[in-house]
C-alpha cells in the first residue's frame, strides 16, 4: 500500500470533495427535473390529422406483441393506420407481424424493406415504411417501446405548438428479470431519462429521440429525408442538427414511453452504453465532463490516496446510498414504481460500468448491429468492414 502524507492526503481529499458534492446536487436537480417533465401542459388541437405509425423490426423482442397491441390501444379521435417493417422474410419478427396483421386487416400492414439504400438499417426500413404510408403525418417507434392510451394525443398536440416541427418522447426501462436488464433498465429511467428531461424543462433544447417520435413528411422532406442519415449511425442527431438550420425546433413530450427488457444478457448492458458513449463523443462536446455527475469513482479514489481516513470511507458509502436512492425515486417517477431491493443494492457495480462503458466509448471505433460490423468514424459515419 501507498504511504501518502498527511497534507497530502487531506490536499486530495478536498480535491476530490468537489466532483463528489457536485454530482450528489446534479442528481437531486435531474429528479426535480423527472418531476417537472410530466407536469408540463401541451394545448390540444380542434382536429387531429390521420396518422400512420411506423415500426421497424428486428428480431423478437421481449413481449413483442403486447407492445404492438398498445399501439392499437390509443385513445385517437382519427385513423390510425401501424405498418410493421422487417428487412426480410427470414427475420424472427417476420411471422409474429404477419400473425399480428391477419388479426388486424383493417388497421395493420407489413412491409418487407425495399434493396438496400444504406448502412444503417433501422433507416433502410424507415425509408421503405414512408414510402408506402398512407397518412402525411408520421410517427415513428421502436419495436421494443410500450405507450400509454393518451401517447398518440399527446404526441400529435406537441406539432401544433409555435416552431414545433418534430415531437418525441424521453423513455423508461421496464420488465427486469436479470442483472443485464435491470442495469439498463436502471440508467434509461435515471440517467437517460433524466439528460431528456433536464434539456425540455430547464434549457427547451431541439432533442430527437427515434424510439418515439412524430413529424410530416413535408417537415422530412425539407431537412433531406431518410436518405440524409442513411449511413449515419447517430441519425437522430442529424435530422436535429437540420431541423434547427430551418428555423424548426423539437418537443420532448410530458409523457414517459417505456422501453421494455426483460432478459438481457449484462453484455447487452455494456456493449449498448459503450456504443451510446461513442456516439457521444463524436457529437457533443460535453460529454467530456460526464464523469463529473457520476460521483462513486472519484470516493473511491480519495479512499485509495487516503486509505485510513474515515471522511474518505464516509464520501463512498455517502455516494452509494445517494447513487441508490436517486436510481429508485428516478424509476417511480419515469415508470411508477421502483426496483426492487436486491437490484438496487448493485447500484454501485452499476455505476462502475457506466464508468467503464464511459472510457470504452472514447476509444471505440467499430460497432456490430443487427449482424452488421461497421466502422464508425465522424460525426457517427458508417462504412462497412
Amino acid at each position: 500500500m501507498v504511504s501518502v502524507s498527511p497534507s497530502l492526503s487531506l490536499a486530495s481529499l478536498l480535491l476530490l470533495a468537489g466532483p463528489c458534492l457536485l454530482a450528489v446536487i446534479f442528481q437531486a436537480a435531474q429528479l426535480v427535473m423527472l418531476w417537472a417533465l410530466p407536469r408540463q401542459r401541451i394545448t390540444q388541437p380542434k382536429v387531429y390529422p390521420p396518422v400512420s405509425i411506423l415500426k421497424p423490426m428486428a428480431g423478437f423482442d421481449d413481449d413483442l406483441v403486447e407492445n404492438l397491441n398498445t399501439h392499437l390501444a390509443v385513445d385517437y379521435p382519427a385513423e390510425v393506420e401501424v405498418l410493421l417493417g422487417v428487412r426480410n422474410a427470414d427475420d424472427s419478427a417476420y411471422p409474429v407481424a404477419l400473425q399480428f396483421a391477419m388479426a388486424h386487416p383493417d388497421r395493420v400492414r407489413v412491409l418487407l424493406q425495399e434493396g438496400e439504400p444504406g448502412l444503417n438499417p433501422k433507416v433502410n426500413q424507415l425509408i421503405t415504411l414512408t414510402r408506402h404510408a398512407r397518412h402525411q403525418l408520421l410517427v415513428v417507434t421502436d419495436s421494443n417501446v410500450r405507450v400509454p392510451r393518451h401517447w398518440l394525443r399527446e404526441l400529435v398536440a406537441a406539432l401544433h405548438e409555435p416552431g414545433i416541427a418534430l415531437s418525441s418522447n424521453a423513455f423508461s426501462g421496464v420488465g427486469e428479470t436479470t442483472l443485464g436488464s435491470a442495469f439498463d433498465n436502471m440508467t434509461l429511467s435515471s440517467f437517460c431519462a433524466s439528460a431528456l428531461a433536464t434539456g425540455q424543462v430547464a434549457f427547451k433544447m431541439t432533442q430527437i429521440v427515434g424510439k418515439s417520435m412524430a413529424l410530416t413528411k413535408t417537415v422530412l422532406a425539407q431537412i433531406g429525408g431518410w436518405e440524409e442519415v442513411k449511413d449515419l449511425l447517430a441519425e437522430d442527431q442529424r435530422l436535429g442538427r437540420r431541423l434547427r438550420r430551418l428555423g424548426y425546433h423539437g418537443r420532448v413530450c410530458p409523457t414517459y414511453v417505456q422501453n421494455v427488457q426483460r432478459a438481457q444478457p449484462l453484455a447487452h448492458f455494456w456493449n449498448r452504453h459503450s456504443r451510446w458513449a461513442m456516439l457521444r463523443f463524436r457529437v457533443l462536446p460535453a460529454v467530456w465532463l460526464e464523469p463529473l455527475l457520476n460521483p462513486l469513482p472519484w470516493a473511491l479514489v480519495a479512499v485509495a490516496l487516503s486509505p485510513m481516513a474515515l471522511v474518505a470511507w464516509a464520501a463512498v458509502a455517502g455516494v452509494v446510498l445517494s447513487s441508490m436512492l436517486y436510481t429508485d425515486l428516478a424509476s417511480r417517477i419515469t415508470r411508477g414504481y421502483g426496483f426492487a431491493l436486491k437490484w438496487l443494492l448493485l447500484v454501485p457495480l452499476r455505476d462502475l460500468m457506466v464508468t467503464g462503458t464511459w472510457f470504452a466509448g472514447m476509444t471505440q471505433r467499430t460497432v456490430t448491429w443487427r449482424g452488421n460490423r461497421l466502422a464508425v468514424g465522424k460525426e457517427t459515419t458508417l462504412t462497412r468492414l
